[in-house]
């Protein structure tokens, strides 16, 4: 019981109070301007004040808006390609030069070809984020596929199970444990694609508030937005674990 609240909560708050520390050493050693670096305690203060405002929610409501509804579509049509690819031999032989060569462009590339294609809407980061997704989710899901036990498809067949109730009642079954982890990093590369796009093109959500904050200097927004980004970030990382956890 106490290791486990020493390395999952003592430990842990040490390593925040250190950083907060030699934060506001280097604020008051080098004597830093606002706009250069706010004091740690400066940056809670925003933080504390933004949390009260109508504008942060919306801005937090509509980065969560285009990230879920871009990694619902990234799970759904990668992990249904990678069953296919893992399935049917004709299809994979098709598709499987197209994915090599786009999985390997990142998603920023397309950032300046989304404004174009959606401007600053949802749609635009939405679809990134369901790149992005796709992606890991196909490749994760085929060689997942592939690596299943030969036995389970043999007695699959000789329960009088057709092909494709093999593929979705033997294989994905199988392999669910390889998929959901796939998930849970997808989750954590969707996230990053949102917020990123957004900082180039948008109307709203985090990006374009700390974009803002930064044009502005108001560098404590900057860093609370920062800050807000990475809390999201885990919480997006421990519901993705919570809900796909195999072990």
């Amino acid at each position: 019981m106490m290791a486990t609240l020493r390395n999952r909560v003592l430990l842990p708050l040490l390593g925040v109070i250190v950083l907060l520390l030699a934060w506001e050493a280097t604020v008051l050693i080098y004597r830093l301007p606002v706009v250069v670096l706010p004091s740690p305690w400066a940056v809670l203060a925003t933080l504390a004040e933004m949390l009260g405002t109508v504008a942060f929610w919306r801005n937090v409501a509509v980065s969560l808006y285009e990230f879920a509804a871009g990694y619902l579509i990234g799970v759904a049509s990668g992990v249904a390609a990678g069953i296919l690819i893992g399935e049917w031999r004709r299809f994979r032989a098709t598709v499987t030069p197209v994915i090599e060569s786009l999985r390997f462009i990142v998603p920023f590339a397309w950032i300046p070809l989304t404004i174009l294609w959606f401007g600053t809407s949802a749609i635009g980061k939405i679809l990134l984020v369901a790149y992005a997704v796709f992606f890991v989710m196909v490749v994760s899901t085929a060689r997942s596929i592939a690596q299943v036990e030969p036995t389970l498809s043999r007695v699959g067949t000789m329960l009088g199970m057709g092909r494709w109730a093999i593929a979705i009642n033997v294989h994905l079954r199988a392999a669910a444990p390889r998929i959901a982890s796939a998930a849970r990093a997808a989750a954590a590369i969707g996230w990053i694609a949102v917020v990123a796009a957004e900082y180039i093109g948008s109307s709203a959500g985090l990006g374009f508030m700390i974009t803002n904050a930064a044009m502005s200097l108001a560098t404590g927004v900057v860093i609370a937005g920062m800050i807000v980004g990475a809390g999201v970030s885990l919480a997006v990382h421990w519901i993705s674990r919570s809900w796909l956890d195999y072990r």
